[in-house]
């Protein structure tokens, strides 16, 4: 999950709405209504609504419930298809809509996905008018600046982990809090369009270097953390994971710079 939910996550709040989300059995849930086409978070509304009021009037709370519940969807290998499919009830008025059984992508195409991203970025940028461009939105997230930077600026650390785990046998890979860093290294009065053209510049590299691995370079492994052990491949899986996550948070902010006739609804997932 994205670090921005750290600190809430660490919360009573956040461990108990966790625990609900992630029940036994509530995947089969989740994958059931994105076989209809349904927001997966639609799952929990009536028990978070009858169990966590206070959840109505908490913006970091209904995002982290949005955001765990992608986490756990894109762990069982879904892909959103919709950012944000309309959810009834009173706590979540929309959430993402995920592909109706998972997708397994070949290593192949887990590097087309990386190299389309900075065209992706590209074009949800161009829709955040430049005044707009470092507004954060309610509750907990980055500003669109802050996400292109965050995506340069972390691209960094996976090209170090990645030579890393090819220079010595099961380095230790630790962690990164986006949150921080983007607040050492004040995002906020970054240039977005330099960021976008150096996150792109990188990108084209890194994914000419990974056409080149071979299967017994990417079954090495790191130590993520001190304690788990992930391959080269689980590594750059996850680097496309994080885009996508980076992605999803940038239509949510851009549906949320919209004026309120235009968004037509209440609050986020």
């Amino acid at each position: 999950m994205h670090s921005r939910f750290d600190r809430f996550r660490a919360t009573p709040l956040g461990q108990q709405l966790e625990a609900l989300i992630d029940e036994p059995g509530r995947y089969l849930e989740y994958a059931a209504l994105s076989r209809v086409g349904v927001a997966a978070v639609a799952a929990i509304s009536d028990d978070v609504e009858t169990m966590f009021p206070e959840v109505a009037a908490d913006t970091t709370a209904r995002q982290f419930c949005g955001a765990f519940v992608a986490d756990l969807m894109r762990r069982h290998g879904h892909e959103v298809v919709q950012a944000r499919g309309r959810v009834a009830g009173a706590i979540f008025s929309y959430g993402a809509v995920f592909s109706p059984r998972p997708v397994a992508l070949p290593f192949s195409g887990v590097i087309d996905g990386l190299a389309r991203m900075p065209d992706a970025v590209a074009s949800l940028m161009a829709r955040v008018p430049a005044p707009w461009r470092t507004r954060r939105p309610e509750g907990t997230g980055f500003s669109a600046t802050e996400h292109v930077c965050l995506l340069r600026g972390l691209d960094t650390v996976f090209v170090q982990r990645i030579e890393a785990i090819l220079a010595a046998p099961l380095p230790r890979i630790d962690s990164v809090d986006g949150s921080a860093l983007a607040a050492e290294r004040d995002y906020q009065e970054h240039d977005p369009d330099a960021a976008l053209a150096s996150f792109r510049r990188g990108r084209a590299q890194l994914c000419a270097s990974l056409r080149k691995l071979d299967a017994t370079a990417l079954a090495r492994c790191g130590l993520r953390d001190g304690l788990h052990r992930m391959t080269l491949e689980q590594i750059v899986r996850e680097l496309l994971e994080h885009d996508r996550t980076h992605c999803q948070e940038l239509e949510e902010l851009l549906a949320e710079l919209a004026p309120p006739t235009a968004r037509g609804e209440r609050g986020a997932a």
